[in-house]
């Protein structure tokens, strides 16, 4: 039985949100107050708009920003995981291509090497038994 998993992006979105929900509140409070003391009927009308305006432009950026963090690095960790997977089957000929300069080519490159160490191995001992 598989177990449905929950992604970190996920999780870190509805973190996200909900401190943007939170935000929108903040700032409709802040308008609202100074247009109450200034004795403007329509206050709590405008200070509704600038809330809801301030939540639909960062839900906006949430969105691009989990977009751009789902193809710059959840797609290297799935590659990476992919690959993992195949190996950990039995598969040492699955390689597995490490782009960029960061914590995640870096990953890619370790266990690159522990493939190729891994098929050194068996291959030597393949060798042996014959």
């Amino acid at each position: 039985m598989t177990e449905k998993k929950s992604s970190v992006l996920n999780q870190i979105s509805l973190i996200v949100l909900a401190g943007s929900f939170a935000g929108a509140i903040f700032v409709g409070i802040l308008v609202y107050f100074p247009l109450t003391s200034a004795e403007d009927p329509e206050a709590g009308k405008k200070s509704a708009f600038a809330a809801v305006l301030s939540q639909i432009v960062f839900l906006a950026l949430v969105y691009i920003i989990r977009i751009t963090i789902d193809k710059i690095i959840i797609s290297k960790i799935k590659n990476i995981t992919k690959a993992m997977d195949e190996v950990s089957m039995g598969n040492l000929d699955v390689e597995v291509k490490a782009t960029g300069n960061n914590e995640l080519s870096d990953l890619a490159e370790s266990f690159e090497r522990m493939r190729i160490s891994m098929k050194t191995i068996i291959e030597k001992l393949e060798k042996e038994k014959l």
